[in-house]
């Protein structure tokens, strides 16, 4: 891998996750960014990464981390450069969320805008989680890992005899986790949003064995629909409960269709 051997002063090396591997540097000409580096061992694999740059390449947001630099090899390996963002994971500061609505649903409606980008391009992201969304120091929200989205107008890269489509599990839709790739459409990220917005309310994830009283696991919950949306001292009222209750119904018909309409709803809550 002839890039391979080009080596940048590290600042920070980050967990490692199969053959990827991800540093903080300082580059010549990007300054300090993040240099992801790994080997692809299937087509599929390298074709995700490679939407997932041309995706951040398209956007100009300060929703998503910026693209400088991507560079493949005929070995499956890559060399990628993006901007590093000062920040923390939603999955670091989720104390700071704890039982507060009007804080949780501001963030909700910010990464709903930053989403809407995307989604008017028809894409959807289907990796939705607190690890997957940054918190700059001014509560700002940034997105990132648009490696498993899914561009609807585009050949799917999952085969159909998979029993899962890509995702993490425990905050994946019933349609990604079956895999009816032709059900998933915006509803999907919707219902993923919804249980971080009520993990976020609770300190709780609302479908594990904790909150909900019963069930062998978080996953085998979500499998079974069951959840609660209240945790020791904490009530969600009424209407936040209704909305998220709309959310996470198992069927994509059954939730609120548009952008438009969940924003109506965040606003409603939010006056």
């Amino acid at each position: 891998m002839e890039n391979n051997c080009v080596s940048y002063p590290v600042v920070e090396k980050y967990k490692e996750s199969g053959q990827r591997q991800v540093f903080r540097i300082i580059h010549p000409e990007f300054g300090e960014c993040i240099m992801k580096k790994g080997k692809c061992l299937s087509k599929s694999s390298l074709e995700r990464i490679k939407r997932e740059v041309s995706i951040l390449k398209e956007i100009d947001s300060a929703y998503f981390p910026k693209n400088y630099q991507a560079n493949y090899f005929g070995s499956g390996e890559f060399i990628i450069f993006e901007e590093h963002i000062k920040s923390k994971t939603l999955s670091e500061l989720k104390e700071e969320y704890l039982g507060d609505v009007e804080k949780v649903f501001i963030l909700f409606k910010n990464i709903i805008d930053g989403l809407e980008i995307i989604w008017n391009k028809k894409i959807i992201h289907r990796d939705l989680k607190p690890d997957n969304i940054l918190i700059l120091s001014d509560g700002r929200p940034v997105i990132i890992d648009l490696g498993i989205a899914r561009m609807l107008e585009e050949k799917s890269l999952t085969l159909t005899i998979q029993q899962n489509g890509p995702c993490t599990p425990v905050y994946a839709s019933p349609e990604q986790i079956s895999n009816k790739k032709n059900s998933i459409d915006v509803r999907s990220d919707f219902y993923s949003l919804a249980i971080i917005v009520a993990e976020l309310i609770l300190g709780q994830h609302p479908f594990s064995t904790k909150v909900v009283g019963e069930g062998m696991s978080t996953f085998e919950n979500l499998l079974n629909n069951r959840y609660k949306l209240e945790y020791e001292d904490i009530i969600i009222s009424d209407k936040v409960k209704l909305l998220i209750d709309k959310l996470l119904k198992k069927e994509p018909y059954q939730r609120i269709r548009t952008v438009k309409q969940l924003r109506e709803k965040i606003n409603e809550i939010l006056c």
